[in-house]
């Protein structure tokens, strides 16, 4: 192999590793940013599909609580929560 073919490999390699890895450090911070964006108090969404109100969030804990009717409150993981109910997702 001339140097050539080994630039143009080593190029192609960090490209690839790019395209691969982008879309998930992509993701990684628009979930960071959806959980510092939490406030107790909202309508939320879990993964499991839970509709309720957040009353306590502690991510140092990794713990939330959420009421899913009056005087009803359930504990779940911050990761459980697929996050902030709107008016357009209620649909």
């Amino acid at each position: 192999m001339d140097t050539q073919q080994i630039v143009t490999l080593v190029i192609g390699l960090v490209l690839l590793g790019v395209l691969m890895f982008l879309p998930r450090w992509q993701a990684q911070r628009r979930r960071q940013q959806q959980m510092s964006s939490l406030e107790v108090g909202k309508d939320i969404l879990t993964v499991g599909g839970i509709i309720g109100k957040l009353t306590y969030f502690n991510s140092e804990e990794n713990r939330a609580r959420v009421e899913i009717a009056p005087g009803v409150e359930i504990q779940i993981l911050p990761a459980a929560i697929r996050g902030e109910l709107t008016d357009e997702s209620e649909g």
